[in-house]
């Protein structure tokens, strides 16, 4: 008997902003992969309008892969209803909702961590790495 790999992945939030939060998605060829890196990765203009067209096609693209969702929407009055788990509905949502979700996908599909928002400072040396004891080798190790 072989082995039958899942053909969703289950995508859970335990913490955070979208606590509770659980979205099934589909696994992708890394074809369709490297078709969505450009999302992973932000390298894009969003002033640039060619770059626009080609992002709404792939947060369209990746929002097909979107099989269900336990997103609720509020009304006023507190009444919640469930939110269709679309295309649209996902294009719908705000730009913070749809980055979480395409990084924890990424994350589970491939292990690829979202970039950093920015770089890490070089900062200085610890004080324990200015104060440790040099000696020079002898000669019959420095070979």
């Amino acid at each position: 008997m072989g082995y039958t790999r899942p053909r969703t992945l289950l995508l859970r939030w335990a913490d955070g902003e979208f606590a509770g939060l659980e979205i099934r998605a589909r696994r992708v060829s890394v074809e369709t992969f490297f078709d969505l890196v450009p999302l992973i990765d932000g390298k894009y203009d969003v002033l640039d309008p060619d770059d626009r067209v080609q992002l709404r096609e792939m947060f369209a693209k990746f929002g097909e892969l979107l099989v269900s969702w336990n997103v609720e929407d509020e009304d006023e009055d507190g009444r919640r209803t469930p939110v269709p788990c679309t295309v649209d509905e996902f294009m719908r949502q705000d730009p913070r909702f749809v980055r979480e979700v395409l990084d924890q996908w990424a994350e589970a599909i491939a292990g690829v961590s979202a970039p950093l928002d920015q770089p890490s400072p070089a900062g200085e040396p610890s004080p324990e790495e200015l104060s440790l004891p040099m000696e020079v080798l002898s000669p019959s190790l420095v070979s």
